[in-house]
C-alpha cells in the first residue's frame, strides 16, 4: 500500500535535490524506485553467536569481550549484555545504534568494531524503500499530484 501523504512530501519538498518538478510521473516512480542509492537500516535481532558469524568468529569474540569486561562497571551495558546473550538484541535499532556510537565514544570498542556492528543491518535500496512509502509505479505518481 502507498503512503500518498509521504510521497507527496517527497515530491513536493524533493529534500534530496532530484528535480522531480521538471520529470514526468515515470521518472519519478523510477527515481524512487530503480536507483538503488540509499543505505537502509533493517531490523536485525541478533545474540552473541550472531554477532560472531556477522563479524568473524575472532572479531567478534573481540567485541563481545570489551563489552562483558566493560559491562563489570557500566550498568547499562549489563543490561545490554544480558539481553544479548539470552534473547538477542535488534541490531538495527536506532537506540542500539547509538549505544554503539557511545561505546566507541567512550573508547569501549574501536570506531572500526563500531562500524562492524553497525554494518550488520544495512542494505543498499531505494528512496522508496528507505521512506518506507511502498512500491510506487507512475499512476501513484499522478494520483498523488491531485491531492
Amino acid at each position: 500500500m502507498v503512503n500518498y501523504s509521504k510521497l507527496k512530501a517527497e515530491i513536493n519538498n524533493d529534500p534530496l535535490i532530484r528535480g522531480y518538478a521538471s520529470m514526468t510521473d515515470q521518472q519519478i516512480a523510477d527515481s524512487l524506485t530503480q536507483t538503488i542509492d540509499r543505505t537502509i537500516v533493517e531490523s536485525k535481532t541478533l545474540g552473541a553467536l550472531g554477532i560472531m558469524r556477522e563479524v568473524g568468529p575472532t572479531a567478534g569474540a573481540a567485541i563481545l569481550d570489551k563489552l562483558e569486561a566493560a559491562a563489570a562497571t557500566d550498568s547499562r551495558l549489563k543490561w545490554f549484555m544480558k539481553e544479548l546473550t539470552t534473547n538477542g538484541v535488534d541490531i538495527g535499532n536506532p537506540v542500539t545504534r547509538a549505544t554503539i556510537d557511545s561505546l566507541v565514544s567512550a573508547g569501549v570498542i574501536t570506531a572500526a568494531e563500531g562500524v562492524s556492528l553497525k554494518e550488520i543491518p544495512e542494505k543498499a535500496g531505494s528512496r522508496a524503500e528507505e521512506l518506507a512509502i511502498g512500491k510506487i509505479y507512475a499512476r501513484d505518481v499522478t494520483l498523488t499530484r491531485t491531492l
